[in-house]
């Protein structure tokens, strides 16, 4: 008898089935997918003195505050990598919702992020970059307004996939002022005044004021292959008071009716505005750790003169030839007469034709550069040099004609050596700090994503044998082994042979799972089929339990 019960027992567990129903029609073996994490923009190794100058006015003005960190502070950010999901899943708590995706999508503050920041390098045991976040997340108490951390990073993979991938601190921050300000800062930007010494330019430039205003902010990208990312399209203006220039004059005095003259050069505006650089994922490899990207540098457009701020800032128009009108430079003693001179020029820039194919490999985060001219900054001083135009107000009358083209020439030789200066001190710097570069495009790749959809079931009974009319327990154990949250989840099971169905139960419930019901059942006595559904998702390495109870007959 006990021999026969036992066949029965064994020929039970021999015909259990077991079976993991999913909504989205997960295939029975593991399939994964594979992305990059990829940012568009100079990701800065360390900040030197004269970038910790601009960074502080540069980002509190696209704040509408003020920030105050010391130059080993911005080199903390700059050096300062945290994982991506540890601060989401921080954010998650911070911003109370229920998942990283809701942390992605949920209106934070940027105190808010800095938090997540700071609590993701304590959890990596970084001090010296947390220490400065909580600096920084005190500093950034006056802009209360909420940003949405999907506008700027783009995740289309799962959350399961960023385990491994890195976060710059500083990007996100320069990322997240950006955003800010297309957001919440629509007027005209305030000045910032900055001394020429603290840009290192001391005998050039004895003070500037910098406007700066997003006209698109940046878009960072978790995603596979054709996804799309970009840097930001910025406009700014630079109202340079130079060290005055008072250029010889032999060439006016030399013309006939000539028998004075002098000329002071001491201000000059630029418009520097730069259209986003744009990519594309084109490929990755998991395998070989390969990361093929497409990118185009953003154009770049310089003018000398005089732009209505409220044209120039005005972000829902673009930049037109007759909007630059004639700047005030200086001013010119001629005889008798002072008038001032008046400049103006455009520069347009041309982007790259085609994308340029760029492969990374190896250990990531790798940066790369892709030029459309390894000498667009000297080419775009000579450019705005060579068609500068020139006036006097008021005019020379009948001196005009004589006067104007060799005035021109002393006051383009007199700006020559300013110009490129300027654009490399100043406002290539300066659109670096905020992701950007005059004529390039840079892209970093943080790391690859890789996610895989696995999912384990275990059984086990609850006696080693059994007789005629005993009740056995099976506990059926669900784990979630793959790197992707799943969702929409049920367990099927079937009273085996030989056995009728006395009862089912859920058992210990996963994290992440909101409820859980025997939904299908046979009567008791009964044969037949048995299903659990779920709620809620089951992150990855999640487990728990449901069982039956059968008769053995």
């Amino acid at each position: 008898m006990t021999a026969h019960v036992f066949t029965r027992l064994r020929l039970a567990f021999q015909g259990l089935l077991l079976a993991v129903l999913l909504a989205q029609a997960m295939p029975a073996s593991a399939a994964c997918s594979v992305g990059a994490c990829i940012t568009a923009g100079p990701r800065l190794a360390s900040v030197s003195t004269t970038q910790s100058a601009l960074l502080n006015p540069l980002l509190g003005g696209l704040l509408g505050s003020s920030l105050n960190l010391s130059v080993s502070d911005w080199n903390a950010l700059a050096q300062g990598d945290v994982k991506l999901l540890g601060m989401l899943n921080a954010l998650q708590a911070t911003a109370n919702v229920s998942s990283p995706a809701q942390a992605l999508g949920a209106g934070v503050t940027l105190g808010q992020i800095a938090a997540a920041l700071e609590a993701q390098a304590r959890a990596q045991a970084n001090t010296s970059l947390a220490g400065v976040l909580a600096l920084l997340r005190s500093q950034l108490g006056s802009a209360t307004a909420t940003v949405r951390l999907s506008d700027l990073l783009k995740v289309s993979m799962d959350s399961g996939a960023l385990a491994d991938t890195t976060v710059n601190a500083l990007d996100m921050l320069t990322g997240l002022v950006q955003l800010y300000n297309y957001r919440n800062v629509v007027s005209t930007p305030k000045p910032v005044g900055i001394s020429g010494g603290a840009l290192g330019m001391a005998g050039v430039i004895n003070s500037l004021q910098l406007y700066a205003q997003v006209i698109e902010p940046p878009v960072y990208v978790c995603g596979p292959a054709t996804s799309t990312f970009h840097s930001a399209a910025v406009r700014t203006k630079l109202k340079l008071d130079l060290v005055t220039l008072s250029p010889a004059t032999t060439l006016l005095t030399a013309l006939p009716g000539v028998y004075a003259a002098s000329i002071a050069i001491g201000k000059l505006d630029v418009y520097v505005e730069v259209a986003r650089a744009e990519g594309s994922l084109a490929a990755v490899d998991a395998t070989t750790r390969a990361v093929t990207l497409q990118v185009s540098p953003g154009v770049t457009d310089i003018y000398i003169g005089g732009i209505e701020d409220g044209v120039f800032f005005n972000r829902s128009r673009s930049i037109q030839d007759a909007d630059v009108g004639f700047g005030n430079v200086g001013a010119l003693a001629l005889n008798s007469l002072n008038v001032a001179i008046e400049v103006r020029s455009i520069v347009r820039g041309q982007g790259s034709l085609l994308p340029v194919p760029v492969t990374m490999s190896g250990t990531f985060p790798q940066t790369t550069t892709v030029s459309s001219s390894t000498a667009f900054v000297t080419n775009a001083a000579n450019s705005l040099v060579n068609k500068l135009e020139l006036r006097t107000t008021p005019s020379l009358g009948l001196l005009d004609v004589a006067v104007l083209p060799v005035l021109r020439t002393v006051v383009s030789g007199a700006l020559t050596p300013v110009l490129a200066p300027v654009l490399t001190g100043v406002a290539d710097p300066l659109l670096q700090l905020l992701g950007i570069g005059l004529g390039q495009a840079q892209v970093t790749v943080h790391g690859i994503c890789q996610a895989c959809d696995d999912f384990k079931l275990t059984k086990t009974v609850d006696k080693p044998s059994a007789l005629p009319g005993s009740v056995i327990t099976y506990t059926i154990v669900y784990q979630n082994t793959g790197t992707t949250t799943l969702n929409n989840l049920a367990i099927a099971d079937a009273t085996p042979p030989f056995t009728t169905y006395a009862s089912g139960a859920c058992g210990t419930l996963a994290a992440g799972l909101g409820a859980c019901a025997v939904a299908a059942q046979p009567a008791a006595g009964a044969t037949g089929p048995v299903r659990w559904q779920f709620t809620g998702t089951l992150a990855p390495g999640a487990s728990g339990t449901v069982s039956m109870s059968v008769l053995v007959q």
